[in-house]
């Protein structure tokens, strides 16, 4: 199988908003829901919340998350 770069064809990666809530997380980390909400509740991931109910991620916050997590192999 070949993979495909995105520099490759010319598409651009898509822009994150500024916040982002736990399933478009999951969905950009390629995760379980549940995993973010425990990564957030073990403070290894920065969340937002307003209000009762509502958690955002700042971007920035995922962002470092990714970078603190990544172990360099490609």
């Amino acid at each position: 199988m070949t993979a495909i770069h995105l520099e490759d064809t010319g598409a651009t990666a898509p822009t994150l908003p500024a916040f982002l809530d736990v399933p478009q997380a999951a969905a950009h980390l390629g995760v379980h829901a549940a995993l973010v909400y425990k990564e957030i509740r073990a403070g290894r991931l920065r969340a937002v919340k307003i209000g009762a109910r509502v958690i955002r991620i700042p971007r920035e916050a995922l962002d470092a998350y990714v970078a603190a997590q990544s172990t360099g192999a490609n």
